[in-house]
C-alpha cells in the first residue's frame, strides 16, 4: 500500500504515465481556475485573484516543464544509465498529483478570513473581522493538509526521479536537491511573467 502511495513509478512509467500525467495537470488547473488556488512556484499553494483558465494550465504546466527539463538534463549527464525523457518527464507529471487535491483548498473561505483574523489581531492590518471557532478549525486543519500533500508531492518527485534515473544513495539525493533550488527560482519567475501578462 505504502508503495502505490510513495512510489507507484515502478507500476507506472513511460507514455501511461505521461498520459496519466497530463490529464492529472489540466484537471488540477481547471480546479484552480473554479476555487483560485494556483503554484506560484515547484510546491507553493496559495490562493489567487481571478486570472483566465489559461493562466492557471500554463502556470501548472510551466512548474512541471521547467523542473523535469532541468532534471533530465542533469541526470543524462550524471547517470552512467540510459535515461528517457518520457520516463523523467512521465512520472514527474504523475508526482503532481497531490496538488490536484489541494487545489480544492481554495474552495472554503476559511483559510482567507484566518488570515485576516491573525493580521487584524496581530498587526492592526486590515479591518476588524470575526472568526468562528469552527472557522478556525477548519482553517488549521487545511493549512495542515497543504503541508501534508506539500511533502508527498515532493516524496513522489523524488521517487520519480529516482525511478527514471537509476540513481541512488548521495548522488541522487544532492542533484535533486540542487536540481529542487534552482527550479524553485526559475518557476517563481515565470509565474510572475504570467501574473504581469494576465493582469
Amino acid at each position: 500500500m505504502n508503495k502505490a502511495i510513495f512510489n507507484p513509478f515502478k507500476y507506472v512509467a513511460g507514455a501511461k504515465s505521461l498520459i496519466l500525467g497530463i490529464l492529472i495537470i489540466l484537471i488540477t488547473a481547471y480546479i484552480g481556475f473554479l476555487s483560485n488556488t494556483h503554484f506560484p512556484d515547484l510546491i507553493s499553494i496559495k490562493l489567487c485573484s481571478d486570472f483566465p483558465v489559461l493562466y492557471f494550465v500554463l502556470q501548472s504546466f510551466s512548474n512541471w516543464l521547467i523542473f523535469s527539463t532541468i532534471l533530465y538534463l542533469c541526470a543524462i549527464i550524471v547517470s552512467t544509465s540510459s535515461i528517457r525523457a518520457i520516463d523523467i518527464f512521465g512520472t514527474q507529471a504523475l508526482a503532481r498529483f497531490p496538488y490536484l487535491i489541494a487545489a480544492f483548498i481554495g474552495f472554503s473561505d476559511s483559510i482567507n478570513k484566518f488570515a485576516k483574523y491573525i493580521l487584524w489581531t496581530s498587526l492592526k492590518i486590515g479591518e476588524p473581522i470575526s472568526l468562528s471557532t469552527s472557522s478556525a478549525v477548519i482553517a488549521v486543519s487545511l493549512l495542515i493538509l497543504t503541508l501534508l500533500l506539500a511533502i508527498w508531492l515532493v516524496v513522489l518527485m523524488y521517487n520519480a526521479f529516482k525511478v527514471s534515473s537509476n540513481l541512488k544513495g548521495t548522488k541522487s539525493i544532492l542533484l535533486f536537491i540542487i536540481v529542487f533550488i534552482v527550479s524553485m527560482i526559475v518557476t517563481s519567475y515565470a509565474t510572475k511573467y504570467l501574473i504581469a501578462n494576465f493582469s
